[in-house]
């Protein structure tokens, strides 16, 4: 597997690669990140640096670094020398492309969005990555991706002979531990809390969020999460406006093994992605499906998937993600509804049926497939 960031951060793959080891498999993740040693095992794979020296990342302009990395991806795959080289989102498909070519690997290619609709990226990225799927995708052994509106896109867009088989972001985390998010907060047990799991940045709502917030008096909201570089100081300016600076508060990232015990202490979960490209209506966050295993109720941005998703299971509401009033309206109808039993009752079933031992199967029975044939079933 490669990895454009550190797999110890990454849930998804660091899900993937635990459960194709479980399986049976050898895996190694070759990430873009230091690792103690170069190389150890985490969770019964193998993970180990593709991070060039430090003359090159401190010395040499991007423009040249760059390059350096791609060849240092491929060497580390060509000293790998593996069956089946899994890229992990656009970043990695071109070296995952070449050392799957010189060293006659076969190519899974795992798209963990839509990449040539993310509005944030520079345009130049995303006719480069369009361009690239086009060329690859028609030619991997396997797409995966994580939602069934990305998977009908990009069948669609790049006339893929199947639809790419959908692995979704579900947490394979349990509550565990004593948490401690009220206590950080200095806030009673029945104090509203309203949390933002995962990074702050734009076109998240969180700016709406606040607003919202800021109509509800005694009701406290929690960013956990390491904000994206320079958003911190935006975000602060927006919440100062509001004069809400005492009920408002900025956390950094815990590690996952503690996550949930922090998330099931909040009395909603909000994932508001903005409708600014086709990107966010075919998403389905991560931070959706850790609100549901910790049982916690959900309030999301009325686009399609995440929308259908809260439907089907009745575990939350879905608003205009650019209406403060109507987020305001169903944050009080959801901390007036703390200890329903109907709503408590849905959250259970959808725990126990959006959970990574279920819906890691797609993923193991994909792989089961490629030992010894293609995708659809035939022979090589």
């Amino acid at each position: 597997m490669l990895l454009h960031k550190s797999v110890e951060f990454d849930s998804r793959v660091r899900r993937e690669a635990s459960a194709l080891a479980e399986a049976g498999h050898a895996v190694m993740v070759l990430e873009l990140a230091r690792v103690p040693g170069g190389q150890e095992v985490l969770d019964g794979f193998l993970r180990r640096s593709c991070v060039p020296p430090d003359w090159v990342t401190r010395r040499l302009p991007s423009v040249v670094y760059r390059p350096l990395m791609l060849l240092w991806f491929v060497g580390g795959l060509m000293r790998a020398r593996p069956q089946i080289v899994h890229a992990h989102d656009a970043a990695m498909l071109l070296p995952g492309t070449i050392g799957a070519w010189l060293t006659g690997a076969r190519l899974v290619y795992d798209s963990h969005e839509l990449a040539t609709s993310v509005p944030y990226r520079e345009r130049w990225w995303a006719r480069f990555v369009g361009a690239l799927e086009y060329a690859v995708l028609p030619r991997c052994v396997a797409v995966i991706t994580v939602s069934d509106g990305i998977a009908a896109r990009l069948r669609e867009r790049y006339h893929l002979r199947i639809t790419p088989t959908v692995v979704r972001n579900v947490s394979a985390l349990q509550p565990s531990g004593t948490g401690g998010l009220r206590r950080r907060l200095g806030l009673a047990r029945d104090a509203p809390l309203v949390l933002h799991q995962g990074a702050p940045a734009p076109m998240r709502g969180c700016d709406v969020l606040v607003n919202a917030v800021a109509r509800l008096d005694g009701v406290h909201l929690v960013f956990l999460g390491d904000p994206e570089p320079g958003y911190s100081r935006e975000l602060l300016a927006v919440i100062a406006g509001h004069g809400i600076g005492d009920r408002v508060s900025m956390l950094p990232s815990v590690p996952l093994a503690e996550l949930l015990a922090y998330t099931a202490e909040a009395d909603v979960g909000v994932s508001l992605l903005q409708d600014s490209c086709e990107n966010h209506r075919l998403a389905l966050p991560n931070k959706l499906f850790e609100y549901v295993a910790a049982g916690v109720p959900v309030i999301v941005g009325a686009l399609p998937e995440s929308q259908r998703l809260i439907a089907e299971y009745g575990i939350g509401w879905s608003v205009c993600p650019d209406d403060a009033e109507g987020l305001a309206r169903a944050l009080r109808e959801a901390i007036d509804r703390r200890g329903d039993a109907s709503l408590g009752l849905n959250l259970a079933r959808a725990a126990s049926e959006l959970r990574w031992p279920r819906e890691k199967w797609r993923l193991t029975d994909l792989y089961a497939r490629l030992d010894g044939s293609d995708p659809d079933g035939s022979d090589p």
